[in-house]
């Protein structure tokens, strides 16, 4: 017998990957609508969509206010104060009417660069949010739950193993602000996760967590093409490979994920690498190599003249490169990537006439 079509709820619905899956899921037959959420308004209209404009993110409890900085962000495991607000529901009506049955949470409070920002501040937001998104889909029976992660909670160490499978531990480095802020959010999501598991049958909710590396594709976000590829590419003298995934595929790979109602967690990345130097020349950039004793004061002291160093990586990721295996995910869902990583550059770059 065959089923309804689906109902898809999307957070961060207006975001770079957001506006991809949507017109994905509009031309859907197995899904019948869909409800989005976001801050932000909507590039281009969608047809069978409930549009809810509004802020995810708890309010911060009376009397806190914003760090001073990204170095006030610790280790997960030097972290002990615990963010006291109680994280609200304020999408479980709209969940509940519409008969939501998947959500892709794709909203994050901060931006996946490894720019400035008041990181710890900003990883508190994002899992207080990250938390009343799941109590609301727990209150309003949702039955599949996906959570977009990135492949920085497998953290840049010299030990990296190549490549790395969903079965390696997680551990972020202190001083990678990023990483440190991705492993938040995808260590919250596994413990929500066990819990979902231990309550098994139809009662406990299907959870899917996917860590992708760097998504390009046909982006014309300046602002993140010049913070991704800086004008300036600072090397310790390595020549490390780095994956990305096309968008397309990306979409495509959550539009499967939906359908085929998979959990697990599952590693996504294109085919192929692409080396810092191909990546230099590509996107028309200069390379800076220097030995690692003086690489890494260089690097410190971009960054506290706000300026992005390495882009999207700092320089131990550029050093250590974290590269995936993504077996599981191929044979699991029988999902073929359409796109290399060297075909998701050129696209990103060509866009953007880098």
């Amino acid at each position: 017998m065959q089923k309804p079509p689906k109902v898809v709820a999307i957070t961060g619905a207006a975001g770079y990957v957001g506006t991809r899956l949507l017109t994905q899921l509009e031309i859907n037959p197995n899904v019948g609508k869909i409800v989005a959420f976001d801050k932000s308004p909507l590039p281009f209209p969608i047809h069978n969509i409930s549009y809810h404009q509004l802020d995810l993110c708890p309010p911060r409890p009376p009397g806190t206010s914003k760090s001073k900085g990204a170095e006030a962000l610790s280790p997960p495991e030097e972290t002990a104060q615990e963010d006291e607000r109680k994280p609200p529901t304020p999408i479980e009506p709209m969940l509940r009417r519409h008969g939501v049955e998947t959500l892709v949470h794709l909203a994050c409070t901060f931006r996946h660069t490894d720019t400035y920002q008041d990181w710890a501040t900003e990883s508190q937001d994002n899992l207080a949010m990250l938390g009343s998104i799941q109590e609301s889909c727990k209150l309003a029976g949702v039955k599949h739950f996906i959570f977009l992660s990135s492949h920085r909670v497998y953290g840049t160490f010299p030990d990296n193993p190549i490549p790395v499978s969903e079965t390696a531990v997680m551990r972020a480095r202190s001083g990678d602000f990023l990483g440190l802020a991705s492993f938040a959010s995808d260590l919250a999501t596994v413990e929500f996760k066990n819990k979902q598991d231990q309550i098994g049958g139809d009662a406990g909710m299907k959870v899917t967590i996917l860590r992708a590396c760097p998504v390009l594709g046909y982006s014309d976000d300046h602002f993140r093409a010049e913070h991704v590829f800086p004008h300036r590419f600072l090397s310790a003298g390595e020549n490390p490979p780095f994956q990305f995934i096309h968008e397309v595929d990306l979409a495509s790979l959550l539009e499967e994920v939906i359908q085929q109602e998979q959990e697990g967690i599952f590693n996504v990345a294109g085919e192929g690498v692409v080396f810092l130097r191909e990546l230099a020349d590509i996107t028309r950039r200069k390379l800076t190599n220097l030995p690692a004793f003086l690489a890494h004061p260089a690097a410190r002291i971009s960054a506290r003249m706000g300026k992005s160093g390495t882009g999207n990586w700092n320089l131990n990721t550029s050093r250590y490169p974290i590269i995936m295996n993504t077996g599981s995910v191929k044979q699991t869902l029988k999902f073929r990537f359409n796109y290399t990583s060297m075909e998701a550059l050129n696209a990103f770059v060509n866009y953007n006439g880098l």
